[in-house]
């Protein structure tokens, strides 16, 4: 995948499976040509642009060619869409480096940022932007419905130029880095506070959350992460507050570029345009009235690729359908089901009140990853290995609670020293979470293996009674280990716990205990 914006170049090379359409991404290249330098002045590319742009470009062709790469998809966003000499840079692109790139329209750029976006983070209702180079793209959808399609000219690197001071030093030298003075900083304020649709226009729900991507936001939620001491290396689906936006972009209009780039949150590369890109984005949630704002690791490359995998139509040069992408997002985000064997079990004890909507939830997500965790007796890569994974529907605090629950199946003290290292996370009920986590883990991987399924009612005398369900004759029943992990789940939940075993249809094995 090849991504040409108004500020950088950048390949991202995939691996991708067949049989499901899932990819993921193991190298990743950037160049910063500044493409749209100059474009608001002249309206077209200038000749220095196109030659930092041709040359990174060639350099991806030999990178492309060595790693054998079967498909690449070239795309062009608001620079090249803007510029009056557009075909004429495509074809020298095409004659110099046999890139055929298409150009996405504004509403195609934000279709497919939403789909990068919303397939990783499966918000239903939120109102999702896109913050480049050279515009800012905005969709609101509810319950996966797109309701509204925005893009907007105010990207942070055409802001920085409209709006940054370049330092001129006393011999009349300049380095070309833009600055900001107060006076500026507040017009640069006022103008995309201005540029930015109202509640009226958006007509959003109350329930809308705020789902973003961008260098820009990832830049500032590393740099708020730093601030705060944050203890997750983890940006994907992190939450950062209004207020923390407000304070990151106040101190950095104050800073000059070199001392913006001396924060390594930030570093070199984005030192020039991250200053107009907070403004950008701290007056997006004053004016919409966002509290939080969801940051999302992925964004337009993956839902080119995601909508390519799905249609096959974008390296035709198709249009891309709002359709079509609106209910390929919606049926990817189905909630995640537990196995057969265990769905009835928890579900019972969701109904029963005996966990909550959130247990639940990270209950199913923890059962089908045991499936998944290599067997290794490293608990801390186990640990690792499930928080390194980019969650769509848990937050930050939920993957905690489950990585911890999973842990403490195979060693309560691990668990214990985990959950003291992340406390400054968690929550006082996310302990006893953990355990009736864990414990139902543990009674699951049991009727996953014995082949068996498992009802669970309630007695008038508030004990639980356990029905399992056995193919007759299929395995012996592992009595002791399974009245061990009842005596794990008592514990755990604090109620009595009886149970039956039961062959097919037949009377009931009367191997029945209470502990």
């Amino acid at each position: 995948m090849i991504d040409l914006g108004f500020n950088s170049v950048k390949l991202v090379n995939y691996y991708v499976n067949d049989n499901n359409n899932s990819f993921k991404a193991y190298e990743q290249r950037g160049v910063k040509a500044k493409l749209g330098e100059g474009l608001y002045e002249t309206g077209e590319l200038c000749g220095e642009s196109i030659e930092r742009t041709i040359n990174a470009l060639k350099l991806f062709r030999d990178i492309i060619s060595f790693q054998s790469i079967k498909c690449v998809l070239p795309v062009a966003t608001s620079a090249v869409r803007e510029a009056k000499n557009k075909e004429d840079f495509l074809k020298q692109v095409y004659k110099r480096t046999g890139f055929q790139f298409k150009v996405l329209t504004g509403k195609e750029e934000a279709l497919c940022s939403y789909a990068g976006a919303l397939n990783s983070t499966c918000v239903p209702t939120s109102l999702f932007f896109d913050l480049g180079g050279g515009s800012l793209e905005i969709v609101y959808t509810e319950n996966f419905v797109i309701k509204k399609l925005i893009s907007l000219p105010i990207g942070a690197l055409r802001l920085s130029q409209i709006y940054g001071q370049k330092r001129v030093y006393g011999d009349g030298d300049s380095d070309g880095l833009p600055s900001f003075s107060k006076k500026n900083y507040d017009e640069l304020n006022r103008y995309v506070f201005d540029a930015i649709p109202d509640k009226k226009e958006l007509d959003m729900s109350p329930d809308t959350r705020l789902v973003g991507v961008g260098g820009t936001l990832r830049a500032i939620a590393s740099y708020d992460q730093e601030i705060q001491n944050y203890l997750l290396q983890k940006i994907h689906n992190y939450q950062m507050k209004y207020d923390s936006v407000d304070s990151i972009s106040k101190s950095l209009y104050k800073m000059t570029p070199y001392e913006i780039a001396r924060i390594d949150a930030i570093g070199g590369n984005r030192a020039e345009t991250i200053t107009a890109g907070s403004s950008i984005i701290k007056n997006l949630m004053l004016k919409l009235g966002f509290d939080n704002v969801v940051v999302s690791a992925q964004g337009l490359r993956e839902g080119i690729l995601f909508t390519f995998l799905e249609f096959l139509k974008v390296r035709s040069g198709a249009d891309i359908s709002q359709h079509k992408i609106q209910s390929s997002v919606k049926f990817n985000c189905k909630r995640e089901l537990a196995p057969e064997h265990a769905r009835s079990f928890i579900g019972t004890l969701f109904s029963l009140g005996l966990i909550k909507e959130r247990e639940h939830e990270i209950l199913a997500h923890a059962i089908k990853q045991m499936s998944e965790i290599p067997y290794t007796t490293n608990l801390h890569n186990i640990f690792y290995m499930i928080i390194d994974e980019d969650n769509r529907f848990l937050t930050h605090r939920e993957q905690l609670v489950l990585a911890i629950a999973i842990i403490h199946t195979k060693k309560e003290e691990a668990a214990d020293r985990l959950f003291s290292r992340y406390r400054s996370m968690m929550q006082s009920q996310n302990r006893k979470s953990i355990k009736k986590i864990s414990a139902c883990i543990i009674i699951s991987n049991i009727l996953e293996r014995i082949k068996a399924k498992a009802r669970l009612r309630i007695h008038n005398d508030n004990k639980l009674m356990l029905k399992i369900l056995l193919e007759k004759n299929r395995i012996e029943f592992p009595r002791i280990l399974v009245e061990n992990a009842l005596k794990i789940f008592e514990t755990a939940f604090e109620i009595p716990l009886d149970y039956s075993i039961h062959y097919n249809s037949s009377t009931p094995n009367m191997m029945q205990r209470a502990l």
